[in-house]
Order: structure tokens, then C-alpha cells, then sequence
């Protein structure tokens, strides 16, 4: 009986020729869970569009409004998160914490970047990008005749 190798995987590269068992078992750990480094800087942002408007709903636990800060620029909303907190330990050391989380979105051609609105509340921060009156859905009445 003939063993052939599975190579349905993004990370699999042809060029690499025979690989070792520990190499395979570690690319397919790497497909299922990623490195903890590459998810530092990221967080669950859900983008979804209401007949008026644009919305981005980011999840950003444990942070303050005053940690946040929202920027458009060239067609990108930046949304970053940055929080440092101080604690004393029992050896009268302080020990710093800090955490900067920040994600980048292309934004469609046809936002009120004037009219942009944000809120956060229990750790979701929620923006809503008015679209411009020309993309609006219109209403036409039809007559019957």
C-alpha cells in the first residue's frame, strides 16, 4: 500500500521537499492556532451596513473611553486602544503593564466623514458612518393606472 501526503493547507509549500513528521504536526498547530503574538494587535471588529449607514462594532473589553481613539484618514478608519496601568508589589517595586491594540478599515467612497459618530459602553465601541445622500436607497412611487 502506497502512502500519499495530504496537501490541502494554505501553509503547505511544494518547494519544500519531504518534511519531517514534527514539521507537519507543527504546520497544521500553526493552521488551527495561530501563534499568540500574531493576535496581540488585533480584536473582533463586525462591519455591517443599515439603509442610512455604516457600522463598525469593535470589542474592546477593559479598555476607558479615554484609552480609545478613532481616526479617519485617506479613506481608512483607524481604531487604537492604549493602556497602561502601574502596580505596586508587595517588594515596594512598581511593575508596568501596557497594552496597544490597533486595527485599520477601508472605508467605502461614499461616507459623511463629517457626520461620523462613536460610543462605547461595557467594552464595545460602536461607529456609525452616515452614507451621502446620493447612495441612500430612494423610494418612487409607482401609480396604477
Amino acid at each position: 500500500m502506497k502512502l500519499v501526503r495530504y496537501h490541502n493547507s494554505p501553509l503547505y509549500n511544494s518547494s519544500v521537499s519531504q518534511a519531517t513528521l514534527r514539521d507537519e504536526i507543527d504546520r497544521l498547530f500553526d493552521v488551527a492556532f495561530p501563534p499568540l503574538n500574531t493576535l496581540l494587535h488585533e480584536f473582533p471588529v463586525d462591519l455591517y451596513q443599515e439603509k442610512d449607514a455604516f457600522i463598525v462594532r469593535a470589542e474592546l473589553p477593559g479598555f476607558k473611553k479615554e484609552d480609545l481613539n478613532v481616526e479617519v484618514a485617506d479613506g481608512v478608519l483607524t481604531l487604537t486602544g492604549h493602556r497602561k496601568t502601574e502596580a505596586a508589589t508587595d517588594t515596594e517595586k512598581k511593575s508596568t503593564q501596557e497594552r496597544k491594540v490597533s486595527r485599520a478599515i477601508s472605508l467605502p467612497e461614499h461616507v459623511q466623514v463629517d457626520k461620523i459618530e462613536a460610543t462605547y459602553e461595557a467594552g464595545v465601541l460602536t461607529i456609525k458612518l452616515p452614507k451621502s445622500e446620493a447612495v441612500k436607497p430612494k423610494q418612487i412611487v409607482v401609480e396604477v393606472k
